[in-house]
């Protein structure tokens, strides 16, 4: 029998993080999903419940184990995002846990660094993951007067069709900032319709 220590790789899971295990047993155990068999290979890190202002609605940042997400949850990543949306009336958001390596600039041992664990791109794979399965077509980079950077990213115009995507963007744009600190803006290209 699967039990929520199982799905839960800490040892004192909370609150929120027993009800994610349980909606993640609730999805494998049910005869009707047809995502059951890589969901019984899911486990989470942790989760964290983010206030989003603008649109008054909480949104679940959940961490996944990197090797965990890049094998199961990415072919699974909409219908699994559905299920557990339905579940927790709430918006979720799917994260690899990945590290970064700081540089040792004041060692005499020169270390070199992987590039998938810089800084740079580790905020781009978060920034894919958050917004996954769309893709990100542009991204600009705007300057304030201030020398702050506003970072504004383009998805596909594809996700005109969802549900609430509008009030996504928004939440993203939330779950972005308290991961990085960046300020984000998502948006949809405009459409050619006259």
């Amino acid at each position: 029998m699967v039990s929520v220590k199982t799905k839960v790789l800490k040892n004192n899971p909370s609150d929120l993080e027993k009800e994610i295990a349980q909606c993640l047993i609730d999805i494998e155990l049910s005869s009707s999903s047809d995502i059951k068999n890589d969901a019984k290979e899911i486990k989470i890190l942790s989760c964290d419940l983010i206030e989003v202002e603008k649109i008054k609605k909480k949104t679940i940042l959940i961490y996944i184990p990197y090797k965990i997400y890049t094998t199961y949850v990415r072919k699974i990543q909409r219908k699994l995002i559905n299920e557990l949306e339905k579940k927790t009336k709430k918006y979720v958001v799917l994260v690899a846990k990945r590290t970064i390596l700081k540089t040792k600039q004041k060692t005499k041992s020169f270390k070199i660094i992987p590039r998938s664990r810089t800084l740079t791109s580790v905020y781009d794979s978060i920034l894919e993951d958050i917004v996954a399965p769309s893709e990100i077509v542009g991204k600009r980079i705007s300057m304030k007067a201030d020398g702050k950077r506003l970072f504004k990213i383009m998805l596909d115009s594809k996700e005109r069709q969802r549900d609430n995507i509008e009030e996504k963007l928004i939440s993203f744009a939330a779950v972005y900032k308290r991961i990085t600190r960046r300020d984000t803006v998502f948006t949809l290209p405009p459409t050619n319709e006259k």
